[in-house]
């Protein structure tokens, strides 16, 4: 083989791997500093759609306007660069600019930290296509897509089974830093070696494109990356968002395009067709009863779902490509369509949207993109039944919602999740219809309060009386009688998670209540729709970000070490708690906050993960002892599970606490510990 052959293969695969490596590295570093939500996800797919879009601009202008040895003067010196700027990503600590606006500040710090090497890597697949196609002009170069794609998935692949769990955080970063320095090289000396053979006469045709196909093009490659999105904010609702649940969305989304353009005879559109129908009505089901379904089940069906789409998208995409001369510009094109599914999730549906319709809506819009004309038109009769189809999913989409609808009090959306607050009337426990009132985060209940006096000023759902946080705040006792009678009498409890404020029912007449709230919305909803903090005896207080970050100040700036006798965890974001509230460090941190006879209360239902020995095993390494707290189902509310963390043997040795205890779950399992720079969900499946 010439040398040539091996060398554009070689430094596209390194190239691609090194793509999709540095997204999820990147994207979990950046969970702890804005909330840990899902949204942090697709807010970094929105940078580097966009890069990649601005990477194949770069290579279409640079193949089209320049002679081949001056391509390589100015991509040579774009290089050396990007190789400069790698001591800001070597750096053992990220540091995110505060910005009113957390998609800004996401935006501003990758851009910082990795925007010149990620241009550049998003440059190389169409650069070197246009030069092995006037290098080997007798060769297709889409086969070096198909190449591109497969290492893409190799790098994504790597990170959650190599990387995460066998490296830390800034060793991570410490290797994609020498990865880049090798593409860097391999890079180099192919231009060195191969541009200077070619014509200065080779340029990118300038591809008038035909506008059907272009706008075609466009539409399916944002159809692909809103599907991309969309499943992967439908599957991290009720599980953490981390990357083996981001890499294994991805991972098909770009199989489809290694298929269809390796093998176009691997798509075969009636089938895809089929199967893409059959998901339309998974879709319907997961939508709106995704919370009855096993994490398995959600998983596979999603991921069907996806699959299909994809390869409905990308399959039209490999069958309609361009020439091999008018490939930069179809890359352009595919990059486009990528920004804009990126910016419709990001900044136009949360505007639009109060609920995650860009799910069902991008179906829709897929579905119909298949009956769009093409050189000989479908049969009416044929036209008809597809647009048949379409109506049924949205007149079935509308009954739905009309019949949930109608319960609706209030709903918004924004960066950290989708609230609604609705009323029902349900059965008390005397079996009278009430009206209550829910908070609905994502796709679970953050709360309830019935409307009316008196089971208004009673806790419901996860938090009412019995449960693992109420015994905790109702029976608080010292461990010794060495505190005065003033501190008996002025608790002071730490909140981490407002939801609808149900815990305030439990303050008495000169308590203090910090609640720690990241979400605004949650905020409004607390304050304006449920009654449980202005009802409550205690003084509130409620304190907006993000729990560990102002925690952490109000140690360093204010010296507030030791100052709850019970701090409450509850800062779920739908189902599924943030990892980094949840690591040793963090912890620690908790525990600086509590008195040293106090009760950290970490709530942990979830029908996904068992949380019990991660916890056990953090107690353990603080000296504490966990006890476990499950309270069973009753009427409308849910079983409730907690987990209370101290050494107050006073206060656990009262009998109604004695009484409370319940056997762990699960047994131990020793390995599972969780730290700031190593965590992995995997051991924490049920």
């Amino acid at each position: 083989m010439e040398p040539a052959l091996a060398l554009f293969p070689l430094t596209i695969l390194v190239s691609a791997a090194l793509l999709f490596l540095v997204q999820p590295m990147l994207a979990k570093q950046l969970l702890p500093y804005f909330g840990g939500g899902a949204a942090v996800w697709t807010a970094c797919m929105l940078f580097f759609q966009s890069l990649l879009l601005a990477g194949y601009g770069y290579a279409h202008l640079l193949s089209r306007y320049l002679a081949p040895k001056q391509q390589r003067l100015v991509h040579s010196c774009l290089l050396l660069l990007a190789l400069a700027s790698l001591p800001l990503l070597w750096q053992a600590k990220l540091n995110p600019q505060v910005l009113a606006s957390p998609l800004a500040a996401i935006l501003l710090l990758l851009t910082l930290t990795v925007g010149l090497p990620y241009l550049l890597l998003s440059a190389t697949g169409p650069l070197l296509q246009h030069w092995f196609a006037g290098r080997f002009p007798l060769r297709s170069p889409y086969r070096l897509y198909a190449l591109s794609n497969l290492g893409s998935l190799g790098g994504l692949l790597a990170y959650p089974f190599v990387l995460e769990p066998l490296f830390s955080l800034s060793q991570q970063r410490q290797y994609w830093v020498m990865g880049f320095v090798l593409f860097a090289l391999c890079c180099l000396a192919l231009m060195w070696r191969e541009l200077g053979q070619l014509s200065p006469a080779i340029r990118a045709v300038s591809a008038r494109l035909n506008k059907r196909y272009a706008l075609r093009w466009l539409a399916l490659s944002a159809c692909g990356v809103v599907l991309l999105l969309a499943v992967t904010q439908q599957l991290t609702q009720n599980v953490p968002p981390v990357p083996f649940l981001w890499v294994l969305p991805l991972c098909l989304y770009l199989a489809s395009y290694i298929v269809v353009f390796n093998k176009p005879a691997w798509y075969q559109r009636g089938l895809w067709l089929y199967l893409f129908c059959l998901s339309m009505v998974f879709a319907l089901l997961l939508f709106y009863l995704g919370r009855q379904f096993d994490l398995i089940s959600q998983l596979l069906l999603y991921l069907t779902i996806l699959l299909s789409g994809c390869m409905l998208c990308h399959g039209e995409l490999a069958r309609l490509k361009p020439a091999p001369q008018y490939l930069t510009g179809f890359y352009l094109l595919l990059a486009a369509g990528g920004v804009l599914g990126s910016a419709a999730v990001n900044l136009v549906a949360p505007l639009l949207f109060s609920q995650y319709w860009e799910f069902l809506l991008v179906m829709l819009a897929i579905y119909l993109l298949l009956l769009w004309p093409e050189e000989t038109s479908k049969p009416r009769w044929q036209q008809g039944l597809w647009l048949s189809g379409a109506a049924v999913f949205a007149l079935s989409v509308l009954g739905l919602e009309w019949q949930l609808g109608q319960h609706n009090v209030y709903s918004e959306r924004n960066f950290y999740g989708s609230l609604l607050v609705r009323d029902l009337t349900v059965i008390d426990e005397a079996g009278n219809g009430q009206l209550q009132r829910q908070l609905i985060d994502g796709t679970t209940s953050h709360g309830a309060q019935y409307l009316a006096p008196p089971l208004a000023a009673t806790a419901q759902s996860y938090y009412r009386p019995g449960t693992g946080a109420a015994l905790a705040m109702q029976h608080f006792l010292p461990s010794a009688l060495s505190r005065n009678i003033n501190q008996l009498q002025q608790r002071k409890f730490g909140l981490v998670g407002l939801g609808a404020g149900a815990l305030a029912v439990y303050g008495k007449p000169g308590d203090t209540m910090l609640f720690y709230e990241l979400n605004p919305a949650v905020i409004k909803v607390a304050t304006e729709y449920f009654s449980y903090l202005r009802d409550s005896a205690a003084s509130i207080e409620i304190i907006a970000g993000d729990a560990r970050l102002t925690l952490t100040e109000q140690l360093s700036t204010q010296q507030q070490s030791g100052q709850f006798d019970v701090l409450v965890l509850d800062a779920f974001s739908s189902d599924s708690i943030p990892q980094h509230l949840l690591t040793i460090e963090a912890m620690q941190l908790y525990w600086q906050h509590l008195q040293s006879d106090g009760v950290l209360a970490v709530h942990v239902s979830n029908n996904y993960l068992d949380l019990t020995s991660l916890l056990r095993n953090q107690a353990a390494s603080m000296g504490q002892q966990a006890y476990f707290i499950a309270t069973q189902a009753a009427g409308i509310n849910p079983a409730a599970e907690w987990v209370l963390i101290t050494s107050n043997q006073r206060f656990m040795q009262q009998p109604i606490i004695q009484q409370a205890l319940s056997p762990w779950p699960t047994p131990l399992n020793s390995d599972v510990s969780w730290t700031d720079q190593r965590s992995n969900l995997l051991q924490v499946l049920k």
